[in-house]
This record gives structure tokens, sequence and C-alpha cells, in this order.
């Protein structure tokens, strides 16, 4: 992911932000004493993740009926409970609980959020990133929680010649993509477009005026 496009998420999501009014900070200094009592990894955008969300469950963590439980309370109460199996080293820090697909990781050295799976032989493994950063896993959640709010919606049924064109004339605008399938969010001209795994299907969405006025002021 390119500078442009880190800075232009962080911005998207501050903006989507204005339709949540379920957001619940938590003390900075409760949550990096937890951690550090328990020699539990703190990358800085981690701990500022659950600072200013950890306080609430919030309804763009709780999309069609799954959810990420982000809060700090579900997590401190996983870690002082016995650890699940899964639980990976100190690599890695607990960041969700999924209601359907069990436990979410952010790596420490990459800031990778990550979902475990087992192998063959039983073994639990992170080949793997579900989102590329904290900030990707946040805008994913706000924006297609809110994105009705800012957009207009146009569905395109490609046939396989043209989505691979697709794919190919829009490479470099991906915004936010998944490294073991082709699903990803791609931005040009104002306009999102979307992609799900195993389909032949892009929504275009235009973004009101209004939003692309903020989003470039």
């Amino acid at each position: 992911m390119n500078r442009d496009n880190i800075q232009l998420i962080k911005q998207m999501n501050e903006l989507i932000l204005a339709y949540a009014d379920d957001v619940v900070p938590v003390n900075r200094n409760i949550i990096v004493d937890f951690f550090k009592e328990r020699n539990i990894p703190c990358r800085k955008d981690y701990i500022d993740f659950l600072a200013r969300f950890g306080g609430n469950y919030s309804y763009f963590f709780r999309p069609q009926g799954s959810g990420y439980d982000c809060t700090f309370q579900e997590i401190s109460e996983i870690y002082l409970e016995e650890p699940p199996e899964e639980m990976p080293s100190n690599d890695y820090a607990l960041i969700s609980n999924h209601t359907f697909a069990d436990f979410y990781f952010i790596e420490y050295s990459t800031g990778h959020i990550c979902q475990p799976y087992s192998d063959n032989e039983g073994n639990w493994t992170y080949e793997y990133y579900s989102y590329k950063d904290i900030d990707s896993f946040l805008w994913c959640q706000l924006y297609y929680t809110y994105y009705k709010n800012f957009t207009t919606e146009i569905i395109h049924h490609l046939t396989d010649a043209e989505l691979n064109k697709f794919f190919i004339d829009y490479h470099d605008y991906l915004l936010v993509g998944f490294p073991d399938c082709t699903a990803g969010n791609y931005f040009k001209d104002n306009k999102i477009y979307a992609h799900s795994s195993n389909t032949n299907i892009i929504e275009e969405h235009i973004l009101s005026d209004d939003f692309v006025r903020k989003l470039y002021k």
C-alpha cells in the first residue's frame, strides 16, 4: 500500500466516523498498564485503536449479524481467562473476538491483522493476513456500515474476460485488498469499486460531492 493510500484511508475513516454516534473511549493508561503487566506487545496503533474504540461494541463492528468484538473488556477478559489454543506467541496480540470466526490477532512487527487457521496436522498457522493494518480493518467496518449515506451505487455484472480486464486496468488503484483472494476495493475518480471473491459483480459506489469536498479539504 503506498503512502497516498494510507493517508486516504485515514481521511475516509475520519469522515465516515461522523455517522457513528456510539463510539466510547477507554483510558489509555489502563490499557497500557494491563498489557505491560502481562508482557503483551504494545504497538502504538493498537493501543490508539483500543483507547479510541474499546469502550463500546459499536454498531459498525457488528455487520449483518456477525461482528468483531474489539472492546477492551472482551479482550482483557480473554487474556485473564485460560488462553485459547490458537493464542499465538508474543509476536501477536489479540485485537478481536469474532462472532463466527473466533479470534483475530495483530502481528507486532508488521501491524497485519491475522485470523489463524489449522493446517492438516492441527497446527495453528498465520500464513495470510486478513487486513493489511488497523486502518484498513477499520475502513472495511465503517465503509460497509455507512456507505449508503454518502454514495450512489451501480451494479455491474461482468463476463470473465471483462472481470480479468478490470483487475488489470485497476490494479494500481487498489485501496484495500486481501492477499489470499481477489476481494478488494479500488478507488478511482472519486468512486469506490468493490469486488467480492467468487463473483463477477463489481459494485460501483459514486462518492457524493459533499464527501469528496471534505475528503480533499
